[in-house]
């Protein structure tokens, strides 16, 4: 079917996605491990984000720049999460990392490339094909770091779509790309950044919805339409920290989509981090999961 045909909830863009190649076991650094499997995982903010809508029931359209046979791989294994692949072919392949749990599993090693080549006419494309779709989605997500310089006005021209066409755009990145949205004149609707990344620019006091995260502390909340919030996750023992901003951001635009009052909304995003922060694997948190620590999560109006 012509994509155009359908209507989706979301539209996540994921400039810079990953694959990641998984070993959950130990490692010996500096010496030859033979182990007897390893995983090919489909990464990145925006597909960990995309995912975990998907899992929710929501209809989910994810786009990005996915080149070469990584870029193939990828597009396979997203598609296998029920997520509708629309992403951009490049001429450069997409980067491919690997992470290991070693002996601590709270602190995974991680081997990531920056990103990848773009050119100014790949960038064009997808800003084209995110317009052609603004009429049959009711939220824009774009999540995550771009994948080159060429690439750093993305976000800046992706919110004057979006507010042209009246549909809300979340942004959830750092980095130039990140600078570059908050600075210019349409910030975004709402934005996530963690405690370091809030540090880093001094226009966060723009974007209408800020959620603060800092790891398993308390998230600090402000809304312009609702007030401030403090939001205290459950104390868990944490199996692995990454991609639990993700999940707490597809809890928010679950919540959002079924017009959850803010505290609900709030707890629901809170359970869908620490859910997360409880499994070794990324952003394959499922619904029964968040339910089970809703009644966890302390909700404080400041």
């Amino acid at each position: 079917m012509n994509i155009r045909l359908k209507t989706f909830d979301v539209l996540v863009i994921n400039a810079n996605p990953l694959l990641n190649l998984i070993h959950e076991g130990s490692f010996k650094p500096g010496a030859i491990n033979r182990v007897p499997s390893m995983a090919m995982v489909a990464e990145g903010k925006g597909v960990n984000v995309a995912r975990v809508l998907a899992r929710h029931g929501h209809r989910v359209a994810l786009t990005g720049f996915a080149g070469g046979h990584s870029g193939d791989w990828l597009r396979e294994l997203v598609r296998t999460e029920a997520v509708e692949d629309i992403f951009i072919e490049t001429a450069a392949p997409l980067r491919v990392g690997f992470m290991a749990s070693g002996h601590n599993t709270n602190h995974p090693t991680t081997v990531l490339p920056n990103g990848f080549p773009v050119t100014p006419t790949e960038c064009q494309a997808l800003l084209d094909q995110v317009e052609t779709l603004l009429g049959s989605v009711k939220l824009v997500i774009a999540s995550g770091s771009v994948p080159d310089p060429a690439a750093d006005d993305l976000y800046l021209k992706l919110l004057s779509l979006c507010a042209g066409r009246s549909v809300p755009c979340w942004v959830d990145a750092y980095g130039p790309a990140m600078d570059q949205a908050l600075e210019g004149p349409l910030p975004p609707i709402l934005s996530a950044p963690n405690r370091e990344e809030f540090k880093q620019s001094r226009y966060w006091g723009r974007v209408k919805e800020l959620h603060i995260t800092d790891g398993d502390g308390p998230i600090k909340v402000s809304s312009l339409s609702e007030g401030q919030w403090h939001v205290f996750p459950p104390k868990i023992k944490q199996v692995n920290p990454l991609g639990c901003g993700d999940c707490y951001l597809a809890g928010l635009a679950h919540g959002w989509l079924l017009d959850m009052p803010n505290e609900d909304r709030l707890r629901y995003a809170a359970s869908a981090g620490t859910a997360n922060a409880l499994r070794q694997d990324v952003a394959m948190v499922t619904p029964d999961e968040v339910r089970a620590l809703l009644d966890k999560v302390r909700v404080v109006r400041v």
